[in-house]
């Protein structure tokens, strides 16, 4: 009987003890004015990355080193654009408070810039095959998610509309100078 409390007990932590898998990161990325922030939760496992990525953190008890690297990957792994397909600028990092849950790590992530329209994520497919990064993007208060995943590493959002009039000036100027044409030309047949 006390062998089927305990096996009980472990299963009951392990389901609520566990908020993600290993092979899972989320990602909420919110556009302001003149910057894109992004709040990242990656599990543990996102130190097995950044060692991969940069195997001389094996022996590193240095913080700094760790830092680096991690800014290095986000760099090379994290890669927004805007709608002139130009990339956007990484600014800042910083670790978040830990929500409780030991076995993740959260982090602000900050790009310069605005107009977001594409997104490349493969954070942490450098140790995962089934790696999948849900991203929830919200800009101007409208919210989209997208997956990411091995053969799937980026997503474009919808441009902006923004409607350029200078052709319908010179299709509005074809009737304007075609009756001012009428006109003058009325004008002159009538002086005759």
């Amino acid at each position: 009987m006390k062998s089927i409390l305990v096996i009980s007990l472990v299963s009951i932590f392990n389901l609520f003890g566990y908020a993600h898998q290993t092979n899972e990161a989320f990602f909420t990325i919110i556009q302001k004015e003149k910057s894109i922030e992004i709040q990242a939760e990656f599990p543990w496992t996102i130190r097995n990355a950044l060692i991969a990525f940069n195997p001389s953190l094996e022996k590193s008890t240095n913080n700094k080193d760790f830092e680096n690297t991690f800014i290095e990957y986000i760099k090379e792994n994290l890669i927004l654009k805007d709608e002139n397909g130009k990339t956007l600028k990484f600014q800042s990092f910083k670790e978040l408070r830990n929500s409780g849950h030991s076995h993740q790590n959260d982090y602000q992530i900050i790009f310069k810039g605005s107009l977001l329209f594409e997104i490349t994520n493969t954070i942490m497919f450098n140790i995962y095959e089934n790696q999948v990064n849900y991203n929830t993007v919200t800009i101007n208060s409208k919210q989209k998610i997208f997956k990411t995943k091995k053969g799937v590493t980026h997503f474009e959002l919808i441009k902006s509309k923004k409607t350029n009039y200078w052709y319908l000036s010179i299709l509005l100027l074809f009737p304007v100078a075609y009756f001012t044409y009428w006109q003058i030309n009325r004008k002159i047949t009538a002086n005759h």
